[in-house]
């Protein structure tokens, strides 16, 4: 028996997959998931438990082989909101929740987002935004299991459909849209040596990796998407390789749209672009 805090300092010693610091957060998002306990209970609660009770070691092992918390435990939080996710969606990241102020800024009444894995976005602009008709599409139909699930859960109201940004046909006839929004896949295969061991070990490949020589594709059809299904002064919004900022920009103004602006995140890194038609 050991108090939380004994807990987390048993798991910060054990979890060798990360630095020292990165496994306390990693330990402390278990311990509030399993205990049910807030950040600060974790530390001063004197209450004992049965750390075996837990399947901690199990935890562990997974951990140290590089499997992410947020798969382990089934959930990862998104605009302070639990999201259900599993190896057929990536792994929501914080930068992406500015995407959401982004569009509400513009209050649109009809969004539409392309490529919608845990179904994060759309779910977050229906919930910020009540009176929005939000539309998602997927090509897979694992992500739109879970976002369907994640839609239930989080009492929301999206329109999830099956459907393929390269190939586009819009499952939702002749309707038109204020805001389309995508977080598309943009990271080249040769920046695979950059990212760590638990993203490419587990995270979905088709939702993550672009061709070397074609890294722009995706934008592509979302411009061209954009000029069939945008409202007249509508908005695109989409997320970016921030290596490839400039090019995006000019990706989009190639096909006609005249005010296209390049955003940084909170990190100050080119990670959005927002396109008026």
């Amino acid at each position: 028996m050991k108090t939380p805090k004994q807990i987390l300092a048993y798991l910060q010693s054990k979890i060798t997959a990360y630095p020292l610091e990165e496994a306390r957060e990693i330990g402390i998002i278990w311990l509030q998931k399993v205990l049910d306990i807030s950040k600060t209970d974790i530390n001063f609660s004197e209450s004992q438990v049965d750390e075996n009770s837990f399947n901690i070691e199990e935890t562990i092992q997974r951990l140290n082989q590089n499997e992410p918390i947020q798969y382990i435990l089934g959930e990862a939080w998104f605009r302070d909101r639990p999201f259900v996710v599993n190896k057929n969606v990536l792994i929501p990241r914080p930068e992406t929740e500015e995407i959401i102020d982004l569009i509400k800024a513009v209050n649109p009444k009809t969004i539409l987002d392309l490529g919608t894995g845990s179904g994060c976005i759309p779910i977050s602009l229906a919930l910020e935004i009540p009176n929005a008709g939000v539309y998602a599409i997927d090509i897979s139909e694992g992500a739109l299991q879970v976002a369907t699930q994640n839609n239930a859960n989080l009492k929301a109201n999206v329109n999830f459909k099956k459907g393929d940004i390269l190939n586009f046909v819009s499952p939702f006839e002749e309707q038109k849209f204020d805001v389309i929004v995508s977080n598309p896949p943009y990271v080249k295969n040769d920046e695979k040596t950059e990212m760590r061991a638990n993203v490419l070990a587990f995270e979905p490949h088709l939702a993550l990796f672009v061709e070397n020589e074609d890294p722009l594709l995706f934008y592509r059809h979302i411009a061209q998407i954009g000029l069939k299904y945008l409202n007249e002064n509508g908005f695109i919004v989409v997320e970016i390789n921030s290596y490839l900022g400039k090019e995006t920009k000019a990706c989009f103004e190639s096909y006609g749209y005249l005010k296209v602006e390049l955003i940084q995140d909170f990190l100050g890194r080119d990670r959005f672009i927002k396109i008026n038609r």
